[in-house]
């Protein structure tokens, strides 16, 4: 909870500088990505190592709507961020980490990223989102089981190790811009039981072709984990806990070991 504890706030100044403490404190070097887009000021803060045009992007938005501390939306995200760097700070592999701005606005800084970057140079995107709230690992996994871009984090044995969920459909963030470019993506997220169960059930629906009915979307806005976003009755520092953003950090840095 250290870092979500530091990131959440309402403050979308704070929540910038207190990533870039962390990883000062850290001893991590990073860049900061400031452009404009529209009326919108943009800051994506990088780190890249090892840069080449197999590197894999794994990404969570450090920004948050408007008077809420996004602690789970997504201060949990940049947790798990933080951690992997931690862990993989000498990695060999080429890997940005992307701490993306402006996530719930259009998710300029994905695509901001992609075009200071080069969407040439990216083999494939890991977005965190939502990583705080449950206890069991959810991976949108969008056709990708097995893709070596991923490292093992999508080998079937480390997926069973780890205990992760697989479905068909997670709500767009940041990964929808990398799909719009044909760049391999998944979204991953933290989910109680039952949430999990209704994500698995929509997959199933959405790739049969089965179109969704009003029972559908009544059970989406019921979810559990809607009420820690957007200003819901659990949109606080209460909602989020480590074990959640440990299982994350665990699978992941597992499946990018060498």
């Amino acid at each position: 909870m250290k870092y979500i504890e530091r990131i959440a706030s309402a403050d979308q100044s704070k929540r910038k500088q207190a990533i870039k403490d962390i990883l000062g404190e850290l001893g991590v070097k990073y860049t900061l990505q400031d452009v404009h887009i529209g009326e919108h000021d943009v800051t994506n803060i990088v780190v890249s190592l090892n840069p080449s045009p197999e590197r894999l992007v794994i990404g969570a938005h450090h920004d948050s709507v408007e008077n809420s501390t996004g602690s789970n939306d997504d201060a949990s995200g940049c947790s798990v961020l933080l951690h992997l760097i931690e862990r993989l700070k000498d990695t060999k592999r080429s890997i940005d980490f992307v701490f993306f701005d402006r996530e719930e606005v259009r998710d300029h800084g994905s695509d901001a990223y992609m075009d200071t970057v080069g969407q040439e140079n990216i083999a494939a995107m890991i977005n965190l989102d939502m990583c705080g709230w449950g206890d069991t690992v959810t991976v949108s996994d969008k056709g990708n089981l097995g893709n070596p871009a991923f490292g093992g984090v999508l080998d079937e044995k480390v997926i069973e190790k780890h205990g992760v969920n697989v479905v068909g459909f997670l709500p767009n963030g940041d990964d929808n811009r990398f799909a719009a470019r044909d760049i391999p993506n998944i979204s991953v997220c933290t989910l109680y039981g039952k949430d999990a169960a209704f994500f698995r059930h929509l997959g199933e629906k959405i790739k049969s072709g089965e179109p969704l009915a009003d029972e559908d979307r009544e059970g989406f806005r019921a979810l559990e984990v809607v009420t820690t976003m957007h200003l819901g009755p659990n949109d606080n520092i209460g909602s989020c806990h480590q074990l959640a953003v440990d299982k994350v950090t665990e699978w992941i840095a597992d499946g990018l070991a060498e």
